[in-house]
């Protein structure tokens, strides 16, 4: 079945109905009432303008391809508030502007909205470009453009009060390395994105709002981008194969309680502390007792997430010692080694665990000896920063 006629049944069914309306665009319709092709309004706003604002209503509004671009032509944030499903052929076949001197968006919906197969162009200027505010918002297989813009803009604003429950997948941005953030996530709980590209924004990705909490990121390419996600608020974000590359930064992360895991890109790796005396750790004079906690590597260091790639251990005394790892100030240890002389070692992690430390985080240890005597050992780690 095909993906419009598809959508097109949605609204037949006997019983509740998922549409109530289907609505016809395309620049060879003749404007009249926009019920078929034939008859298909000629811009995107009149069909929206036509469509039903009733909270219980849903209308669906398919879309012709078009030659050059529809063009929204309202000044302001041009605002919906009904219900709608906005669907085109293909995102590369119809291009939606606004370019009216005195637009600052192209569109904003505040009711349900589903958008699929469409392609927003920021044009020149500072325009944003989709504003989307109410609860369970879909957004697939579209494309954000701003490769012109003359001044800030946002591509996609997902702006609630909060949102719950959306989804943002299959699409593309394509943006100006200065100007342009692809998509700001605003007071917008427990949101799936996923398969999205990124490139040549000034930021991919902002999350603000302190209760922009709980949200999936997942299969993510951001490139080219001068920073690639921008954690400024919520707690919790959910990160999961993520490929990072050619940015200025990578993470800028002001809130430091995320979870990481298969985040691909190159980077760097370090030996900390930078010289060749290391931390020195410990053990208790008494035999087998943990000594105190060291700290190996500050918060106000770990200023980016991180992986520890390996430790490297140097004993004074070749006899049984346990080293063990904390990043929460010896409450809990993420790693615990066995040596008996100088040592390096991989983070002992579970087969397909990966360790991703948040910014800020503090890492230190202690160490317990076989027969005590208050021996020492000196560490470094391998950093590497993501």
């Amino acid at each position: 079945m095909s993906y419009i006629k598809e959508l097109q049944e949605i609204g037949s069914a006997a019983l509740g109905r998922a549409v109530n309306e289907t609505l016809y665009v395309s620049i060879n319709g003749s404007g009249t009432d926009g019920r078929t092709w034939a008859s298909a309004y000629n811009t995107i706003q009149a069909a929206l303008d036509a469509a039903s604002v009733d909270a219980d209503d849903a209308t669906l509004i398919l879309i012709a391809p078009h030659t050059t671009n529809y063009d929204i032509l309202t000044t302001g944030d041009p605002t919906w508030t009904g219900n709608y499903i906005l669907a085109g052929t293909s995102r590369s076949w119809a291009k939606i502007k606004n370019t009216h001197g005195t637009a600052t968006s192209i569109m904003k919906f505040t009711g349900r909205i589903m958008l699929s197969k469409l392609n927003f162009n920021l044009g020149a200027g500072s325009g944003n470009g989709v504003i989307i505010t109410p609860g369970g918002f879909r957004v697939r297989d579209c494309m954000f453009v701003g490769e012109d813009l003359t001044g800030a803009a946002t591509a996609l604003h997902i702006d609630g009060s909060p949102v719950k429950h959306g989804k943002v997948a299959d699409c593309d941005f394509v943006g100006h390395p200065t100007r342009m953030t692809g998509m700001l996530v605003d007071n917008c709980i427990r949101s799936w994105f996923d398969r999205l590209r990124f490139h040549y924004c000034l930021t991919a990705i902002q999350v603000v709002n302190g209760a922009s909490d709980d949200n999936i990121f997942t299969y993510i390419d951001i490139g080219e981008c001068g920073t690639g996600f921008d954690f400024d608020a919520g707690n919790e974000q959910h990160l999961q194969n993520i490929i990072l590359h050619n940015n200025g930064v990578n993470i800028d992360d002001a809130v430091g309680d995320h979870i990481y895991d298969k985040i691909f890109g190159d980077f760097p790796m370090t030996v900390e502390p930078d010289d060749l005396t290391g931390v020195t750790v410990t053990a208790n004079i008494a035999a087998n007792v943990w000594g105190a906690d060291t700290e190996i590597r500050a918060a106000v260091t770990s200023t980016k997430p991180f992986r520890i790639v390996s430790i490297f251990v140097i004993p004074n005394v070749s006899q049984l010692h346990r080293i063990r790892f904390s990043h929460d100030s010896g409450a809990t240890f993420y790693d615990d080694v066995l040596i008996n002389a100088t040592k390096q070692a991989g983070e002992s992690a579970p087969s397909g665990t990966e360790h991703i430390f948040n910014a800020g985080t503090r890492i230190s240890a202690s160490m317990k000896a076989e027969t005590g005597g208050s021996d020492t050992a000196v560490i470094w780690l391998k950093i590497q920063e993501i």
